[in-house]
C-alpha cells in the first residue's frame, strides 16, 4: 500500500478540482501512512463558514471520504494553513495498493435550521427541562439530537419533529463537566447537519449540597450516642460470698 500511495500523490497534485476561488491548495504529503493536504482559504466577507470535502477516484467521486480529520467538515473558518488529515486504509481497505486521486469540494455553509438560545445558554442541569429552540428547515424534516462531549457521542434524542423547539431532560447518569454540545441533524439527510455552541452540564442539586446534611447528620449521631453528663459509667465489682 505504501508504494501504491507514493506514486498516486504524483497523480494527486495533477487532479485537485477546487470549486472555490477561495481555496487554495498548498502542498500534499504522505506521511506515517496518511495523506497530508495543506491549503488555504481566503475570505474577505467576516463571518462566513465553508463546508469542506474530499472525494476519491477510487468511486468515481462519488462519496465523500469518511476517515477525515482537521480543517474539514462543516462550518470551516477562512484562514491560512489548514491542514486535512486522511487514513487511506481505514477507507480504501489495508490490501488496497493502486493510484488513486482525490478532489477537494468547498461550498459556502448555510445552517438548514438556525438553533436559538445556545450563546446564552452556558450551562444545563441534569434532570431539569430545558425547551430547545430554533427555526428554519422544512415541516417534513425529522431532527436527530445527538449529544456529545468532546468527540464521544453520550446519547440521541431521536425523530423529533421539525415544530421549532423541543423539551429535553439530561438524564441524572450523564457525567457533570464541560465541552458538551448538541449535534442536529436530518435524520432522512446526513448532508443536512449543524452543531451548536459548547455548554457545561452540571448536577441539578451541587454535590456541597448534598455531602453538608450527611455531615450534619452523622455529626447528630455521634452526638448522641456519647455519655451525657458527668453519669458515672463505671461497672461495680462483684461482691464476694462473705460480703453479701
Amino acid at each position: 500500500m505504501k508504494v501504491g500511495f507514493c506514486f498516486a500523490l504524483c497523480l494527486i497534485l495533477f487532479t485537485l478540482f477546487v470549486h472555490a476561488q477561495e481555496l487554495r491548495i498548498n502542498n500534499i504529503e504522505l506521511f506515517n501512512q496518511e495523506v497530508i493536504i495543506h491549503y488555504d482559504i481566503e475570505d474577505s466577507v467576516v463571518g462566513r463558514r465553508y463546508t469542506i470535502k474530499v472525494y476519491s477516484s477510487h468511486d468515481n467521486y462519488l462519496n465523500p471520504l469518511e476517515q477525515l480529520s482537521g480543517d474539514v467538515g462543516l462550518e470551516v473558518k477562512p484562514g491560512y494553513s489548514k491542514k486535512i488529515i486522511w487514513q487511506p486504509s481505514r477507507d480504501l481497505g489495508d490490501k488496497f495498493n493502486g493510484k488513486v486521486a482525490l478532489e477537494v469540494r468547498s461550498k459556502l455553509f448555510i445552517p438548514f435550521v438556525n438553533m436559538e438560545g445556545f450563546e446564552e445558554t452556558e450551562v444545563l442541569k441534569r434532570t431539569r427541562e430545558y425547551k430547545i429552540a430554533w427555526t428554519g428547515g422544512h415541516p417534513q424534516n425529522v431532527l436527530n439530537f445527538d449529544l456529545y462531549k468532546g468527540d464521544e457521542k453520550i446519547l440521541t434524542y431521536p425523530n423529533i419533529a421539525n415544530a421549532g423547539h423541543y423539551t429535553l431532560i439530561v438524564p441524572a447518569y450523564v457525567r457533570p463537566g464541560k465541552d458538551y454540545w448538541f449535534k442536529v441533524s436530518d435524520a432522512k439527510n446526513k448532508e443536512e447537519v449543524v452543531y451548536t455552541e459548547r455548554f457545561r452540564i452540571k448536577r441539578k442539586i451541587p454535590l456541597i449540597a448534598k455531602i453538608i446534611p450527611m455531615a450534619v447528620m452523622a455529626g447528630a449521631g455521634y452526638y448522641f450516642l456519647q455519655p451525657k453528663g458527668n453519669v458515672d459509667n463505671t461497672i461495680p465489682d462483684a461482691l464476694l460470698p462473705d460480703e453479701k
